[in-house]
This record gives structure tokens, C-alpha cells and sequence, in this order.
């Protein structure tokens, strides 16, 4: 654990995640049990939750980016690092197209030619309409940049180079997809246990509303026109589609799954502010106690609908106070150094 934390953001996010929820589950009063063995399986989940009223698993995961996603980021940070420092007095880059090779960045050589690229332009003969535009090709590396003129009274710094970055194509976030492959990846590594399984995922969303992770477990919007009627209007209304990854009442799916736990926002310097949500399945091979289980709050299907309901106070259930952090705010000194008063 201490190895996990102390190594890359996803593995110290996953070890947190799970030094979260073992002291919730404690403050609670329940007993945890890290790493139990289960029956027909060779793998272990993270923590089995006792108590007089039964039992529960828990797994925790956090969904991370692949190592080859990983290498591709880092490769590209290392580029843009150099190509920051290029410190031409007179123009700041644009980076209009980046083609990544499978080995490191040329980032040296190019910095250099587009220093002596950009010694040939005159910043008062540059057409905003026209930026001036270099292509950089080495290997596999092909990186394209326009020059952008400093404004008159900044010219002569040499600050950072790069002043926009429009390499990256516009993409939607889906966190609801991101969610169910999480799932995926744990909902039948155990095989059929012999008591209720809550999966518990740490996010980092953009959604402030829960509708991605809604459409994601009770399935996904569409809207039906129906035929116009006798006067030539036609109703418009709402359904979800059967894709959602507990199903829909027609055909509850995943069963194995007794409920889906997000931690939402998890930070390491203030775990009270997580956006904890418990979405217990409708209709799952073994239901969760009716207790209230983690901090945050509970979406269940009543019958008709997902209701919403308070779950337990993380601060209670952390021993903190209503009123922590207790203390002065950190400020910072006239050196720029950190002091507390």
C-alpha cells in the first residue's frame, strides 16, 4: 500500500480508494476482512464486510489509461517540453498537427530548426489571417506549427513558447462507458459468491449531474415521435434504450453485481468532498442490507423510477469534525515560501 501510493497517479488514486473505503466500512461499525478467500476462485477482491445483519464484498478499482496510452502521453509532454522552450523574442508557436513515432521525440533538433525558422520572419510582415506554418518531419515524428507574432510590447521576452495548443482533435467525455468497462473487468473475476458484491469505482468526472452514469447503468436516452394526430401534431417522448449495463425491467442483467459504488473526486487532501454515490442493482442474486452502507448517497429503482436518498455522513463515519479542516489556511510568504501562522 505504501509502495502504491508513494508510485504513479493511477496506483496512489487506486491505493486511496481502498484506504477510503476500509475506514468508512470501520467507522460504520462493520468488521473488514482485506483480501478473504472466496469459494471456486483463486482470486481474491479487496475486503469482505461483516456484520450481525450478514455479509458483503467489496472491490475497488480506479480506470486508468493502458501503458502504450501512457508512453504516447509521455512522448508527447516530452516534445512539447522542448518545443516551450524554443525562446524566440518575437513569436509564441501554435501546434497545429502532432504524428507520434514509437521512439522518443526528436525534440532537440526540432527546437533548433524552428529557431532558425523563426529568425527569418519579421513579426510586423506576419498576416494574422495567414500565420506562417512549419512542417518538421524525422522518422515517423511529423509535427506541424505556425508562428504567432508577440504583441509589440511583449517582444524581447523569452518566455514560454507555446502559446495554444490546437493539435488535439475535440472529443466527447463519456465517463458512463469508461464505468461499465470497469465493471466489466471485475464483475465475474470471483465467479458466483455466495454473498451480496458491491464494485466500487473511482472517478473523475465531468458530469455533475449523474446522467452519463445513469444512462450508462439504466440504459441510454432516445426520444419516439409518434404519428401526427387528427390535429397534425405529433408527441414527443422519452424512453431508455435496453443497452444499460443492469438492463431494464423487461430483463435485469449483471445480477451478479449487488451494487455499484462511484467515488466521484477523491482527493488525498480532503477526502470529504468525494461525491459518493450507491446505485444498488434492481434486482440482483444477492441484495444488499437495507441499512445505509457508505457516505454519500443511494440511487434505487423504486419500481418505476431511480429515487434518491441520503446515505451516512463521511465525516461520522472518518471520526473528523463537522468543522474540519480545523486551523488557519496555509498562505504563502512574501519569498514565496509556505508558512502557517
Amino acid at each position: 500500500m505504501r509502495a502504491a501510493l508513494r508510485s504513479d497517479n493511477a496506483q496512489a488514486r487506486s491505493a486511496f480508494l481502498e484506504l477510503f473505503l476500509h475506514q468508512s466500512l470501520l467507522g460504520g461499525g462493520y468488521r473488514v476482512l482485506i483480501h478473504p478467500e472466496v469459494p471456486r476462485s483463486s482470486h481474491r477482491p479487496d475486503f469482505l464486510v461483516q456484520s450481525d445483519a450478514g455479509a458483503f464484498y467489496v472491490e475497488a478499482i480506479v480506470p486508468g489509461t493502458s501503458k502504450a496510452q501512457q508512453a504516447r502521453a509521455s512522448r508527447e509532454a516530452d516534445l512539447l517540453a522542448a518545443l516551450d522552450q524554443v525562446g524566440d523574442p518575437n513569436f509564441l508557436l501554435v501546434t497545429v498537427d502532432i504524428q507520434q513515432s514509437l521512439h522518443s521525440a526528436p525534440g532537440a533538433n526540432f527546437r533548433q530548426q524552428i529557431r532558425d525558422w523563426l529568425a527569418t520572419l519579421d513579426p510586423d510582415q506576419v498576416d494574422l489571417a495567414g500565420l506562417p506554418t512549419l512542417t518538421l518531419v524525422r522518422g515517423d515524428w511529423s509535427v506541424t506549427i505556425e508562428a504567432w507574432p508577440r504583441r509589440e510590447r511583449s517582444r524581447g521576452e523569452k518566455t514560454r513558447s507555446i502559446g495554444m495548443y490546437a493539435h488535439a482533435p475535440a472529443e466527447f467525455i463519456d465517463d458512463g462507458r469508461k464505468l461499465v468497462a470497469a465493471l466489466k473487468s471485475k464483475a465475474s473475476r470471483y465467479g458466483d459468491l455466495d454473498a451480496p458484491f458491491v464494485i466500487a469505482v473511482g472517478m473523475y468526472t465531468f458530469d455533475e449531474d449523474d446522467e452519463d452514469l445513469h444512462n450508462a447503468l439504466y440504459g441510454s436516452t432516445a426520444w419516439v415521435v409518434d404519428e401526427p394526430g387528427p390535429d397534425g401534431r405529433s408527441e414527443t417522448r422519452g424512453i431508455r434504450n435496453h443497452d444499460g449495463y443492469f438492463g431494464s425491467p423487461a430483463g435485469w442483467r449483471n445480477r451478479r453485481v449487488s451494487g455499484v459504488l462511484v467515488v466521484d473526486q477523491l482527493s488525498l487532501h480532503d477526502p470529504t468532498r468525494a461525491r459518493v454515490t450507491l446505485w444498488p442493482h434492481p434486482d440482483p442474486l444477492h441484495p444488499l442490507p437495507p441499512e445505509s452502507l457508505f457516505p454519500g448517497t443511494v440511487r434505487e429503482w423504486d419500481g418505476e423510477k431511480v429515487a434518491k436518498r441520503a446515505g451516512r455522513d463521511v465525516r461520522t463515519l472518518l471520526g473528523l469534525p463537522e468543522s474540519w479542516p480545523e486551523g488557519d489556511p496555509w498562505k504563502w510568504s512574501a519569498e514565496r515560501t509556505c508558512s502557517v501562522d
